[in-house]
C-alpha cells in the first residue's frame, strides 16, 4: 500500500475497505474466494478453533476409552505393571480397535500444523469423525466403543461433548 493507505492495484481503494492486492507477496494466499484479508483471517481462526475443539474432544474420548479398556484388560490378564501400559496400548492386539481413533487425531494434528484451513477440509474431518462413531464406521471400533459407552459414564459424557463439537464444526463458515 502507499502512504495514504491505498492498496496497490486498487485505485481509490483503501485497505480498510478490505481489498487486497494478491500480487503482493505479503498478501498472497490471504484471500479466499474474494474474501477481504481481515475476514479471511477471522475465518481461519474460527476454523482453527473448531479443529482444536474437535481434537480436544477426541482426546478426551480417547482418554476415557483407554481408561475403560485398561480396566477390561486387567480383569482378563491381571494388573499391568508400572511403566508397561503405553507399550501394551501400542503393541497388544487387545487395543488395536483404538487405531482408527488415534489416526483421526493424527490427521487433525497434521491439519492444524498447516497455515490455512479450508471449509472442505474442516467438513471432511468432521464427517470422518462422525462416520467413525456411526453405523458406517469401522466395525471393530464401533462394537468395542458401544460397550464402553454402555458401561462407562465418563465415556458417555465425552461422547456427548464430541457430538456437540462435530455439529458445530460442520456449520463453520
Amino acid at each position: 500500500s502507499d502512504n495514504n493507505g491505498r492498496v496497490k492495484g486498487g485505485p481509490g481503494r483503501t485497505a480498510a475497505e478490505g481489498h487486497v492486492d494478491t500480487a503482493c507477496p505479503m498478501n498472497r494466499g490471504k484471500v479466499e474466494m474474494g474474501m477481504p484479508s481481515e475476514q479471511f483471517l477471522a475465518t481461519q481462526e474460527t476454523r482453527r478453533s473448531g479443529l482444536r475443539a474437535l481434537r480436544a474432544a477426541l482426546l478426551q474420548v480417547h482418554k476415557e476409552v483407554i481408561g475403560y479398556d485398561r480396566g477390561q484388560y486387567e480383569r482378563l490378564h491381571g494388573p499391568i505393571p508400572a511403566g508397561q501400559f503405553v507399550q501394551l496400548v501400542t503393541e497388544e492386539s487387545f487395543f488395536r480397535w483404538l487405531d482408527p481413533l488415534s489416526r483421526l487425531i493424527i490427521e487433525i494434528d497434521e491439519e492444524l500444523d498447516g497455515d490455512e484451513h479450508h471449509d472442505e477440509t474442516c467438513r471432511a474431518v468432521a464427517g470422518a469423525t462422525q462416520k467413525l462413531f456411526s453405523e458406517q464406521g469401522d466395525q471393530a471400533f464401533r462394537q468395542r466403543y458401544q460397550e464402553a459407552l454402555q458401561d462407562e459414564a465418563s465415556v458417555t459424557v465425552a461422547h456427548g461433548r464430541l457430538m456437540s463439537v462435530i455439529g458445530q464444526l460442520r456449520q463453520l463458515p
